[in-house]
């Protein structure tokens, strides 16, 4: 089967006032798009006319029994090897999917050496057609692993929500395969997700106005069952994301989507794999925090700064557990709110 590894470059839109970059990963350009080597049995679709795709290795699927399912959560920035060598067991050697909507094939020959895949495939998926065309379903639902590359996260969004790719991906999941994502590839991991329709939100904007123009919310594009009830953000202490990542959380409860909700904010650098059972262990350099919200804020309406208190958040570092969806942990807790257009503290880092 195929790993399938959809992986975001950068994070927030490209569109409206700017995205937020690149995310420093293994985004380069690479060889030509074209077929890997032989051997197995290809029993693939027709490749669409418009697709860009790039295989390295072999080109059919290896049938093989994936070890998950897994999840891999990546803040952005350089890529977390560790992420990878702990997944290399549980897809068992056979095939990885990259999913994205920009770049090349920079993922393929860093993911095949570190995995031991029997191949690598990234597929530029950039619209809905080609989201729900038989070749790119077929694919993803032979993988043994998905991981998702930074780049515009909206066009991930509304190209892939409700399509093939997304029913796909859950398949691999269902079946013991890893799905993962970096920077906006991990932002649709969630059950709630920030779609940057707009472009970026700062966390300034979202404190003085979580109605501003720029905070367009979605939710489900995958319903992965230790992500219920939480949003993701990425590029965390870099871009000073914690007072966005509050007012996320205030329009989540504000807007009727759960009685409490989670998020989770990855430094660059930093990975959270979770196994099977639901275990989530930090990896890397930098740190994860998770934030939990159990009560709606006092004050998120449009145009008005947003008050809200009584949420705890927890700094986890390199080697601290974290179950999920319950969000338990035994780190310690701090409180944080916001007011006036911050936060209290206004340096959580």
């Amino acid at each position: 089967m195929l790993v399938v590894l959809a992986m975001l470059a950068g994070c927030d839109g490209a569109s409206g006032k700017g995205g937020g970059g690149g995310n420093g990963g293994h985004d380069g350009d690479g060889g030509n798009a074209g077929d890997g080597g032989s051997g197995g049995k290809d029993t693939s679709p027709p490749v669409p006319a418009d697709l860009v795709h790039y295989v390295t290795g072999n080109d059919a699927d290896k049938d093989v029994t994936p070890q998950g399912p897994g999840l891999i959560l990546m803040g952005g920035g350089t890529d977390v090897d560790a992420a990878f060598t702990w997944w290399k067991p549980r897809i068992a050697g056979g095939d990885i999917v990259v999913l994205r909507t920009s770049g090349a094939d920079g993922y393929n020959d860093y993911l095949q050496g570190l995995s031991g895949s029997d191949s690598v495939e990234t597929m530029l998926v950039t619209t809905s057609v080609l989201a729900n065309s038989d070749y790119v379903i077929s694919r993803i639902e032979h993988a043994e692993g998905v991981f998702m590359a930074g780049g515009d996260q909206a066009t991930y969004v509304d190209a892939w929500k409700g399509t093939g790719v997304a029913s796909a991906i859950m398949k691999v999941w269902q079946r013991g395969g890893i799905v993962g994502g970096t920077s906006a590839g991990c932002a649709i991991m969630g059950e709630f997700l920030f779609a940057a329709r707009e472009g970026t939100v700062y966390s300034n904007e979202a404190l003085l106005d979580p109605y501003n123009m720029y905070m367009t919310m979605d939710r489900d594009v995958l319903t992965l069952s230790p992500m219920q009830g939480f949003i993701t953000d990425t590029h965390f202490a870099q871009r000073d994301r914690m007072g966005r990542l509050v007012a996320f959380l205030g329009r989540i409860l504000t807007d009727g989507w759960g009685s409490n909700a989670k998020g989770l904010g990855i430094d660059e650098r930093t990975a959270v794999v979770v196994d099977a059972e639901g275990k989530g262990e930090v990896m890397g350099e930098g740190k994860v925090y998770l934030v939990r919200a159990d009560q709606t804020p006092t004050q998120c309406e449009s145009g008005k700064p947003l008050t809200f208190s009584g949420l705890a958040f927890y700094r986890l570092s390199s080697g601290d557990v974290i179950e999920l969806p319950s969000g338990t942990t035994s780190g310690l807790a701090e409180s944080i709110g916001a007011a006036d257009g911050v936060t209290n503290p206004a340096h959580p880092y």
